[in-house]
């Protein structure tokens, strides 16, 4: 993983994004035809997308891992009331924002920091963990995995979508941007589909459900973007570079370059 510092030095850019344009989250989104909702909606109906019939229920007990800003945290805490919902968010300037946003409220998520690869929860504990756009980051995903199979208690559900590449000789290249801390520098390392299926077989996951949903993360983040751009760069200081970085992320996804992957997995009753 990456040091908090580096990616506080990434994430920063998209915290100051979300804080003009209103939002509370900043993953990709989903849009199955244009003109269709707000990007803010877009972003609320992939989180809707990857849950699917996750069983969650006053009694259920979820974990958002990689939570961010705790936008995705706080739509399902908002719809499902849950008994329990943790947020768990390697950088600390994101667990502050996240608990800025409930804080004096009675009822709420709680925001914790932590590191993915060794999730601060107990064997058997978990219903659903739910994991949106972070895993990239993640150096060891086998041991991401491998800490959500140990937490799931039989039955649970890990609802998995991530940004995934066949193409991994142009982004093993691409990783050069990350010897100096920039808004740049992702520090992601990206699995293909079928790396993530392999691992999950070979964890003891039993797959549900895979979809990849790249044309619509290229179609929200299209649709996202271009009211900015119609109203000029210039109007936009201080996070331009991180809107280029948006714009190529859906030029890679519309021509197949990465792709969009969901998926929800089980981990077996025996």
């Amino acid at each position: 993983m990456a040091s908090q510092k580096s990616l506080d030095v990434f994430y920063e850019p998209n915290l100051r994004l979300t804080q003009a344009l209103g939002l509370i989250g900043y993953n990709a989104g989903y849009s199955a035809r244009p003109g269709q909702g707000t990007f803010d909606q877009h972003q609320q109906d992939l989180v809707w997308r990857l849950l699917g019939d996750a069983p969650i229920d006053k009694r259920a007990r979820v974990v958002d891992v990689g939570c961010g800003i705790g936008g995705p945290s706080s739509w399902i805490f908002e719809r499902y009331q849950p008994g329990l919902l943790v947020g768990v968010e390697y950088c600390p300037s994101s667990v502050r924002e996240a608990e800025s946003r409930w804080a004096g409220k009675p009822v709420r998520p709680s925001f914790v920091q932590g590191d993915a690869h060794y999730l601060p929860l107990a064997d058997n504990s978990v219903d659903v963990i739910f994991n949106l756009e972070s895993a990239l980051h993640y150096s060891d995903k086998r041991a991401f995995i491998r800490e959500c199979r140990r937490v799931l208690r039989p039955g649970g559900m890990l609802c998995l979508g991530d940004i995934t590449t066949t193409h991994k000789v142009l982004f093993t290249l691409a990783r050069l941007v990350n010897l100096i801390d920039t808004q740049f520098s992702t520090h992601a390392k990206l699995w293909s589909a079928r790396d993530y299926l392999k691992c999950f077989a070979e964890t003891g996951l039993k797959l549900v459900v895979h979809e990849d949903v790249s044309r619509e993360a290229a179609c929200s983040l299209d649709e996202g973007l271009a009211p900015l751009f119609r109203d000029g760069m210039g109007k936009i200081p201080g996070y331009r570079g991180r809107l280029l970085y948006l714009v190529l992320m859906e030029r890679l996804l519309r021509r197949g370059w990465m792709s969009y992957d969901l998926f929800r997995l089980t981990k077996p009753l025996v």
